[in-house]
């Protein structure tokens, strides 16, 4: 890996870095190829779209040197108010995921999002939304915990998952309900 990426965090040995926007070309080839050994992307995509996807790496995880752990976000317009937001991903390499660690690179993407000013887009996303893909993420204990960090449920799936979120402007301060959800559809 390059050096030079700020260091964000020392969370219980892994060192996790800011390289939105920064990464240099040996570093974007070895995020592609951490996703491959992973198994982390769905197959057949093109490498133009895999050279896309990586420059949408907001925190790099490393353990030794070596990546074990990425956050990624693409904007796009929210369904329930039709606003642009980050859309957070994250992939951690099995055997390294630790206690807890998804909500510093949760917290750390965030603030670095926050503090971003995009150039290339007509306005900049209102926050930061996660759509957890693992069940797991959905429990009532990591969705406080992520409440611990100011990401509160702002809505829910068709299949009753909850969608939670956090805006810049800080502006959502309590979990919206499935009822409230399903009143304001």
């Amino acid at each position: 890996m390059q050096s030079g990426y700020r260091q964000l965090a020392d969370y219980s040995g892994y060192q996790l870095f800011d390289v939105y926007r920064k990464l240099a070309p040996q570093d974007v080839r070895a995020v592609i190829d951490f996703w491959r050994r992973n198994d982390a992307l769905p197959e057949g995509l093109a490498e133009a779209e895999l050279q896309r996807r990586a420059q949408q790496v907001v925190v790099m995880v490393l353990r030794d040197g070596a990546i074990v752990a990425l956050t990624s976000v693409y904007v796009a317009v929210a369904p329930r108010d039709g606003q642009p937001y980050y859309f957070y991903r994250k992939f951690v390499q099995p055997g390294h995921r630790i206690y807890l660690m998804w909500r510093e690179m949760l917290a750390q993407s965030y603030g670095i999002l926050k503090d971003w000013e995009p150039s290339l887009l007509p306005r900049k996303p209102l926050g930061v939304i996660v759509v957890p893909e693992n069940r797991k993420l959905t429990r009532r204990s990591v969705l406080r915990a992520g409440n611990k960090i100011g990401f509160f449920t702002v809505g829910y799936l068709p299949n009753g998952d909850p969608v939670y979120g956090r805006k810049f402007d800080e502006t959502v301060t309590e979990n919206l309900s499935a009822q409230d959800a399903a009143q304001s559809a």
